[in-house]
């Protein structure tokens, strides 16, 4: 009974207090994960195509923006957008919409790398083919380059998502009532339940990213990403090893150079 009573505040490390009150906890950082890969996607895509721009003006703002997301700790954008976009804006933002923008801005840095790697990895000669058959360049990079691009990209995605899931936890510095922020409530107003408060936290994090990897797995083994053997995640692939311990079938065994010594001599 006694162990029953640690986690009897489950529903609020689910919920927060929904629908008394304004939706929480496990819930809600799965929603801003959401809200933030479909509002940062179209602006990552965006910002990695035109950075393979050779214009300058197009190239330099976006690799500045880049880099400089990609080398500043989030906890300090959400502080920059907490407190500087009201006062840009002119008006008050919510701590929720404020904890959206800022993952929009950190996730569309990250996104537009994985778009600029997955259209570089697109050969040359598929954009040269396309073209020769008379296809515009819009009509190219739509129905020919971007589907292979994005197929390319589909792991890296997937595995940005299980990512960016786990960083909507440090949103709890402004104030927003999610997974960690209610482990924190619960663990202050009743410190007899504080290990059971960091317990569930943990545990509500890993099942969501565990399901996301599992789903991810899924899409790439129906997309046909890997073939069946590299799907495997007991599959060993002994042929990329320096030292392999099985012969690869058609590959010739190494003569033995002191054998030959003798012979030779």
């Amino acid at each position: 009974m006694d162990l029953l009573e640690q986690f009897s505040n489950i529903k609020f490390y689910l919920l927060g207090s929904y629908p008394q009150g304004e939706i929480g906890g496990l819930l809600l950082n799965i929603i801003l994960a959401l809200l933030t890969i479909c509002l940062s996607f179209w602006f990552g895509v965006l910002l990695g195509y035109s950075r393979l721009s050779c214009r300058l003006y197009i190239k330099l703002p976006c690799m500045a923006y880049i880099e400089i997301v990609r080398a500043t700790p989030l906890i300090m954008i959400i502080f920059w957008v907490y407190f500087f976009l009201p006062y840009i804006a002119g008006t008050n933002i919510t701590v929720f919409w404020s904890a959206v923008a800022s993952l929009c801005i950190y996730a569309a840095a990250y996104q537009a790398e994985i778009v600029r790697a997955g259209i570089i990895a697109v050969p040359k000669g598929q954009l040269e083919a396309a073209l020769s058959t008379g296809m515009s360049r819009y009509r190219a990079m739509r129905h020919v380059i971007l589907p292979q691009a994005f197929r390319i990209m589909v792991p890296s995605f997937l595995s940005f998502f299980v990512s960016l899931f786990k960083d909507t936890s440090t949103v709890f510095i402004i104030g927003v009532i999610e997974l960690t922020q209610a482990g924190i409530i619960i663990s202050q107003r009743e410190p007899n339940k504080m290990y059971a408060a960091y317990v569930c936290m943990g545990i509500g994090f890993w099942i969501v990213s565990f399901s996301i990897s599992q789903l991810a797995r899924r899409l790439e083994k129906r997309i046909g990403i890997f073939d069946l053997e590299s799907y495997r995640p007991d599959a060993c692939r002994d042929e990329f090893m320096l030292l392999p311990k099985k012969k690869i079938a058609g590959e010739e065994t190494p003569p033995d150079i002191s054998c030959r010594s003798a012979d030779s001599r």
